[in-house]
């Protein structure tokens, strides 16, 4: 009987893990959701990206130092993630609009002038990732400054202080 029980204690802390980390995906999925579609903008788009973070947090969850911190740690994963995706999406986009040069400008349902737009994407494309990321989290998303600075651990003045040093760039730039 006792080596029974030592094979049951044995499969279940094998399991343990496995059981820890299913536990806080449950517990994360909507703010790692939420985070990715803060970038991206496209839920189906994000749903792929949360669900690519959850693999690669699955795969390395093992070397988590600190699991109370597994909803930072996969949030920052998502934003990596996602901000990979976007710049890729507007890469591709501009080589599309590249080719058709050639056509009218049109612009969308809210007005927006889409060559204005492609611009402004272009402008926060360059801006040094530590600006970019506070102003895509603020800006897009809308998170507060002590959520953002939470997100990617920094202070909130630091937060509030690049999201002003990026927005000022961005008005630099984009001045007619």
């Amino acid at each position: 009987m006792s080596a029974h029980v030592d094979a049951w204690i044995a499969r279940a802390a094998a399991d343990a893990p496995e059981a820890d980390f299913a536990t806080r995906v449950t517990e994360s999925q909507r703010r790692v959701f939420q985070v990715a579609c803060s970038v991206l903008g496209d839920p189906a788009d994000a749903e792929e990206v949360a669900q690519d973070a959850f693999l690669c947090a699955y795969r390395r969850f093992a070397s988590l130092r600190d699991p109370a911190r597994f909803r930072a740690w996969v949030s920052r994963i998502a934003l990596r993630l996602a901000l990979n995706r976007r710049r890729s999406r507007w890469r591709q986009r501009a080589r599309e609009t590249v080719w058709q040069a050639d056509q009218p400008v049109a612009t969308d349902s809210a007005g927006a002038d889409p060559i204005f737009l492609q611009r402004l994407h272009g402008e926060i494309d360059r801006l040094p990732e530590k600006l970019r990321l506070v102003l895509v989290l603020s800006a897009v998303e809308g998170m507060e400054a002590r959520e953002v600075a939470g997100l990617l651990r920094i202070p909130t003045g630091t937060v509030r202080s690049r999201l002003h040093l990026a927005r000022k760039r961005l008005l630099e730039v984009m001045k007619p």
